[in-house]
């Protein structure tokens, strides 16, 4: 990654100030394959919403194997619709049991245990729908393994911190991260980057100098799309005013023209009438001078 000295000055800073904050939980860590399930249910959201979640989906079935044959539309029922990426998020989780169930024939990772570390992992990664955010913290919480587990909200959190390269993938950003944190501070640091991620923490790093601010493209592009559709609602709003103004001032000048033409044609219609009276009185004159 460009400019590593500078952003691991900023993580450390970072971590620092988090773990004041912080109280790594003191439980009993899930065995792999019930830490994968768990794992599933908290890449791209909190840890709050993923043991709500854990706890009312092993509750709904009867053991993990009930689990992998249940169908995807189902378990998005029992963690909810408005869960973060919940269909994805069942299909990924059922094709990695499904995997686990081939490759093991069974539904268990105990043999992860007395593999070593990168074969364990290598085979984590294989396994159909797997992210390296839940393989990493089977890693790291039950294999004991140094590992750090990212995801996209991480990655996103940290670069607009400027905590690293606003042009780096995920991989590259965990690499850097597990370059950086030492492997007796794995676990700590998960639990310290997940608040950071999760809560409103506020973090003091200081000026980034030298280093590349992260793009704002999203925000930008949402206001010039509300500009864009407020002008057009004002074209709108304009022409349609114009084109009342411009009928009601035809209705107007209409009537104008209708009024002015009315009085001719009264004088039109009472040219007759006033014929008629004077041949009438012509009649009865006749009339009288003969008697």
């Amino acid at each position: 990654m460009k400019n590593a000295t500078e952003y691991a000055k900023r993580l450390g800073t970072l971590l620092r100030q988090v773990r004041k904050s912080v109280n790594v939980p003191d439980t009993e860590p899930l065995d792999a394959l019930h830490q994968l399930i768990h794992a599933f249910l908290a890449w791209e959201t909190s840890r709050n919403q993923a043991d709500q979640a854990y706890s009312r989906l092993m509750h709904a079935v009867v053991d993990v194997n009930d689990l992998r044959v249940t169908d995807p539309y189902e378990i998005v029922a029992i963690i909810g619709d408005g869960y973060a990426l919940a269909n994805e998020r069942a299909e990924r989780l059922i094709r990695a049991l499904h995997g686990v169930y081939y490759a093991e024939h069974a539904v268990n990772l105990d043999r992860l245990t007395d593999l070593n570390k990168r074969d364990a992992r290598a085979f984590l990664d294989r396994l159909d729908g797997m992210t390296p955010f839940v393989a990493s913290c089977v890693m790291l919480l039950s294999l004991n393994s140094h590992a750090v587990p990212v995801d996209d909200q991480l990655v996103d959190r940290l670069k607009r911190d400027q905590v690293v390269d606003p042009d780096a993938t995920l991989e590259e950003v965990q690499a850097f991260l597990e370059h950086q944190i030492r492997a007796d501070e794995g676990v700590e640091a998960f639990y310290c980057l997940r608040a950071y991620v999760e809560r409103p923490i506020k973090v003091k790093l200081g000026p980034a100098k030298g280093l590349k601010a992260a793009k704002k493209t999203t925000k930008s592009t949402t206001k010039s799309k509300a500009t864009t559709k407020s002008k057009a609602s004002t074209k709108k709003k304009t022409t349609k005013r114009t084109t009342r103004s411009k009928a009601s001032t035809k209705k107007k000048s209409a009537t104008k023209s209708s009024s002015k033409k009315s009085p001719a044609k009264k004088t039109t219609r009472s040219k007759p009438t006033t014929k008629k009276k004077t041949s009438k009185q012509t009649t009865t004159r006749k009339k009288s001078a003969r008697k």
